[in-house]
């Protein structure tokens, strides 16, 4: 197809400047993400959760989902979780509807933060964990599929 010169470059520039403003905007996209990063988790250093954490690192050597993990996680952690979920918009826990209230950021995070306490485990396992976590904050099996392809586009599935 032979498009005139003039025409051709006035649509590229227009295509160049297009690019330009979707890169400003998912700058801001990764600037939020990078600000969550830089203070994620915060409130466990907290005088009101960094004691009850210290008494939660043999955490690690018990199965993520088991009803020995919830019920020692109660045990141990109940009042910092209770400080920690009020702080922390990346948890379900945050939100009056839990999960569907989220953000996608919030979202993104949350996925995050679950494939890194995943490693933390000896038994650790993101499929696992979003599988768990299904039945857990009742998210649907459309949410599921999506969460999955989020964590394989960022190549942590």
């Amino acid at each position: 197809m032979e498009v005139d010169k003039e025409i051709l470059e006035k649509s590229n520039q227009n295509t160049v400047d297009h690019k330009v403003v979707v890169f400003s905007f998912m700058e801001r996209v990764c600037d939020e993400l990078m600000k969550r990063a830089a203070v994620h988790d915060d409130s466990k250093l907290s005088n009101e959760e960094a004691p009850y954490y210290a008494q939660a690192l043999d955490l690690k050597n018990i199965t993520y989902g088991t009803s020995e993990y919830f019920s020692e996680i109660k045990r141990v952690l109940s009042p910092a979780l209770d400080h920690h979920y009020k702080n922390n918009r990346h948890h379900p826990e945050f939100y009056e509807n839990g999960f569907q209230d989220m953000s996608w950021l919030d979202k993104i995070e949350m996925l995050v933060d679950w494939k890194a306490a995943t490693i933390r485990h000896a038994d650790g396992d993101i499929k696992k964990s979003v599988e768990i976590n299904q039945e857990r904050f009742g998210y649907s099996d459309k949410d599921k599929e999506d969460m999955i392809q989020l964590l394989k586009d960022i190549k942590l599935w």
